[in-house]
């Protein structure tokens, strides 16, 4: 009990007593206000400790958004590094369930962070983003790789988190099937999506890079995993069609692609829900993360005015909010099975507290004060929605206007014939951010 209590008093600075969220909101209101990179250097005095991995995350996003490329590769390098440290020890996942010991006695959110798999397949993605706006065009085709090796492993990973889960609820008698009704908006959240780990948007953009740099058989692999999560999209299956046209020498182009990628809003924070369980000692209150679905909200389409008088609508392509709901709920039976097992500790050392005289009762108080907050930790600079749009354009300069719900913006797209541009625009709720990566052509 000692040793767990000091943790928790020496992780007062991060966010076992001022919960992530609160943390966040200032700079979470900076990104749509321009002042990004002053966001950055606060983040950067805090990227250390347990909280280490999430703000490497936060300011590897918030350098992208600046547009500084460079900066956002190095602090996604060690964010990446982190999350293979993580792969590497040969400690027990917290979500793995077999917490035990000091484990029980100490907040999660005074323990590091491990991030969630959805995050971790999006770093990857914007990582090779990173790389494509910087022309490493080899770079970019390593970690696109890794996004769809990430996801399989992610996969796996899961089914066996969530069987260890239910296996050792079991084992001591914890009803975990069931959602309390507290935490019934987690899947409401989440209804959108299937999974948090199937990302349509980066296979797209993944198919829509190999197709510019002229590898189609993978491009075509990538249209079909994108079109296996999103069957309804018409956009994905023309994709396909044209990419299989070139694979087999039956298009010519003589115009140019250009894709343009939408970023819109920002993940919306999870919320602390408290309520009783029961247990052979009575009613235990705990505290649970959640998300209020009443912050969930489909995507509004951006509208783009090209030069040659028509007009395109973006689509939405994957609900970046809706996977981290899911992601919520897939972990839903290991929080509850750790919490309630703390619960029952809290229980046992409420019971010893007098044993020890008013030293010990005293901090037994202050630890079940601090140890019953939930874990509200996640990446709060993702965007919310993503969405993309094509169009097959003459070569040339050509101009697009931009109208979304946070603005408008022009930009000159370069247009070559047979080549791909990707413009992307992000959109986190005061401004269109716009960059135009280096256009793509087949190497012959």
């Amino acid at each position: 009990m000692v040793v767990a209590l000091a943790q928790l008093l020496g992780c007062a600075g991060s966010t076992v007593f001022q919960p992530y969220p609160e943390q966040a909101s200032a700079w979470r209101h900076g990104i749509a206000q321009e002042s990004a990179p002053g966001v950055r250097d606060t983040l950067a005095r805090r990227a250390r400790g347990t909280n280490e991995l999430l703000y490497l995350q936060e300011m590897g996003r918030l350098a992208q958004l600046g547009g500084e490329p460079a900066t956002s590769l190095e602090d996604f390098r060690k964010a990446i590094a982190l999350y293979n440290e993580q792969d590497d020890e040969a400690l027990i996942r917290l979500t793995g369930l077999g917490a035990t010991g000091s484990a029980l006695l100490t907040n999660d959110n005074a323990l590091p962070y491990r991030g969630e798999d959805y995050e971790r397949i999006l770093l990857h993605g914007f990582q090779a983003l990173n790389f494509w706006r910087l022309g490493r065009l080899e770079g970019a085709a390593v970690e696109f790789r890794r996004v769809t090796e990430e996801q399989r492993r992610a996969e796996r990973r899961r089914e066996r988190e969530i069987a260890d889960a239910e296996e050792k609820a079991r084992e001591e008698g914890i009803p975990v099937h069931s959602l309390p009704e507290e935490l019934g908006g987690i899947n409401t959240a989440a209804a959108p999506v299937r999974s948090s780990i199937e990302n349509a948007w980066l296979y797209y953009l993944a198919g829509v890079f190999r197709e510019g740099t002229g590898d189609y058989n993978n491009a075509m692999v990538d249209y079909r995993r994108a079109l296996q999560i999103r069957p309804e999209l018409e956009l994905i299956q023309q994709d396909l069609q044209r990419a299989e046209a070139k694979q087999a020498r039956r298009h010519e182009p003589d115009r140019g692609l250009v894709v343009v990628s939408y970023e819109q809003g920002l993940v919306p924070p999870r919320r602390e829900v408290s309520f009783p369980i029961p247990t052979r000692h009575g009613y235990i209150p705990i505290a649970l993360p959640t998300y209020d679905p009443a912050d969930f909200r489909p995507g509004r389409p951006m509208r783009i005015l090209v030069d040659d008088g028509t007009t395109r609508e973006t689509t939405e392509i994957a609900r970046i909010d809706a996977m981290a709901a899911r992601a919520l709920a897939d972990r839903m039976p290991g929080m509850l099975l750790r919490h309630t097992l703390r619960a029952r500790a809290r229980y046992e050392a409420q019971k010893r507290a007098e044993e020890w005289g008013v030293l010990g009762f005293f901090a037994v108080q202050v630890y079940n004060l601090a140890s019953e907050r939930a874990d509200l930790r996640s990446w709060l600079s993702l965007p919310a929605n993503t969405q993309v749009a094509r169009m097959e354009l003459e070569p040339g300069e050509r101009n697009l206007k931009l109208s979304g719900p946070g603005g408008g913006a022009s930009v000159d797209v370069p247009v070559v014939a047979g080549g791909v541009t990707l413009v992307r625009v992000t959109d986190a709720g005061a401004r269109l951010q716009v960059s135009v990566l280096p256009v793509l052509e087949e190497r012959q």
